[in-house]
């Protein structure tokens, strides 16, 4: 959750009521530039062999009648696997075959025989969370929260500038 100190809301009620248009206008800036930031923070901080499930994460912010919204994920399920863990599955043989060649530089048969032993651990134990996506969230929460404050200020300042910054 993202947090706005007491000024910074006070500016964005008063720009919603006094300039809306220019209000939703800053907010989407900001949340543009969020967007874009975590979108690749993001993308920086998943493990990648073939790049398939980096290239799956996409962000997207929009407009809304309340203010705007911002929007960073992914359809694929390999990300929220690497992100959350997996239970205990046997996983495609194939893949992993593919991950030890491209990882390990091994090929054929020893390939193939160390994919089946990741599977089976896999298998038996399941995967570990490595929360790329929280963890780069966490490492960027203090710059988010700034765009939405210096937002929030340009928006105290225009209501200044056009009159609309008196007491009410």
């Amino acid at each position: 959750m993202l947090t706005v100190s007491a000024p910074g809301l006070a500016a964005l009620q008063r720009g919603f009521k006094e300039a809306p248009d220019y209000t939703r206008q800053e907010l989407l800036v900001a949340m543009t530039t969020a967007t874009a930031l975590l979108e690749r923070e993001f993308k920086d901080a998943f493990p990648s062999v073939s790049g398939l499930t980096r290239a799956s994460i996409h962000g997207d912010a929009f407009s809304t009648p309340t203010g705007a919204l911002g929007v960073v994920g992914s359809a694929s399920v390999a990300v929220a696997a690497v992100e959350l863990g997996t239970k205990p599955h046997m996983p495609p043989v194939e893949a992993l075959e593919s991950w030890v060649h491209d990882r390990m530089g091994l090929a054929g048969k020893e390939a193939l025989g160390v994919a089946w032993a990741i599977a089976r651990k896999i298998a038996k134990r399941g995967t570990k969370a490595q929360y790329p996506i929280r963890d780069s969230w966490d490492a960027q929460y203090k710059s988010v929260a700034q765009m939405f404050e210096q937002a929030a200020g340009r928006i105290a300042a225009h209501l200044i500038a056009t009159g609309n910054g008196g007491a009410a």
